[in-house]
Order: C-alpha cells, then structure tokens, then sequence
C-alpha cells in the first residue's frame, strides 16, 4: 500500500510556492516590469525612506507570476528583519528574469543593508545597465552615491551627485 504524505501548513505553502513557481516558468517569457517614476534624490537614510514608502516594498510593480509570488516572499523576509532570506528570494526572482533591473535594485538596496557595499555596487551597476525606466535609473543612481560614500570612494559619488542634481 502507498503510503499517503500529510503536509503541515508550512509544507504547503511552500508546495504552493513551487508549484507556482512551475506554473509561471511554463506561462509567458516576457512581462514588462513597471516600476514607480521618481525623480527626487532620496533621504539620507535608506531604511526611514523604506518605512515611509518613498521606496518600493519588494514586491511592488508588474512581474512574471512567478517573480511576483518570489518579491512578495522577500518582503515578508524584509519586514522580519531575516536579510540572507530576502535576498535568496530575490536571487531566485532573478534567475526566472535576469534582466529586471527593478530586482538589481531591490538586491542591491538589501546587500547595502547587510553591510556589503562592494556587491551593492556591483548589482547596482548591473540594474543600471538593464534598466529602460528612467525613474527607476534615478533611484538605482541616488542609492548608488550612498554605496560609494560607504566605500569611501567619494570623488566618484560626488560626481554622480553633481550629475543627477543637473538632471
């Protein structure tokens, strides 16, 4: 006899998560990614900014259904504070769409948080390249400056500073 799986609650939602994960790889290639348009230079501190919704929650904008079920695990992650969490999630997100900038942003904003400034630089650079939302470039940009300041690489900040304040 077949010996019947019982799954707790747990087990299931992350069933479910696979499931539409599948579901969504087997979907449509091709989802326009939507991000918010700001144009202004961000507060100071990231995170405040974060809370007060000046930036996105993770799961924010039009993604694959896949990608949006991944962004809003990671939000959920984010909230509880459980960075290496977030962040496998996003990493997740991007292997389904590895051209999203808006994930590129999210990644790099969550590695500036866990004090990795080298890789928030580098995921930034990388969703500048794939970004085609000029409001989107702007905010990868404004937090760009707060990456290399925390290197310590100041003339190159100051300088993307100078640039974004011209427009």
């Amino acid at each position: 006899m077949v010996g019947l799986v019982v799954l707790n609650v747990k087990q299931r939602i992350e069933w479910l998560a696979v499931v539409l994960l599948l579901a969504g790889l087997a979907g449509c290639s091709s989802t326009q990614v939507m991000a918010p348009d700001t144009t202004t230079a961000p507060a100071a501190d990231e995170e405040m900014v974060w809370q007060a919704g000046g930036l996105a929650t993770l799961d924010q904008g039009q993604h694959h259904p896949a990608v949006s079920a991944l962004l809003k695990q990671a939000e959920q992650a984010r909230q509880a504070g459980n960075w290496p969490k977030t962040m496998s999630y996003l990493d997740q997100a991007r292997q389904i769409q590895p051209r999203n900038a808006a994930i590129f942003y999210r990644q790099g904003w969550v590695s500036w948080q866990m004090h990795r400034p080298e890789e928030a630089e580098q995921l930034l650079r990388r969703g500048l390249l794939f970004s085609r939302d000029k409001g989107l470039s702007q905010r990868i940009r404004w937090l760009l400056v707060d990456v290399l300041e925390d290197q310590g690489k100041q003339a190159e900040a100051a300088q993307l500073r100078a640039d974004l304040m011209q427009g």
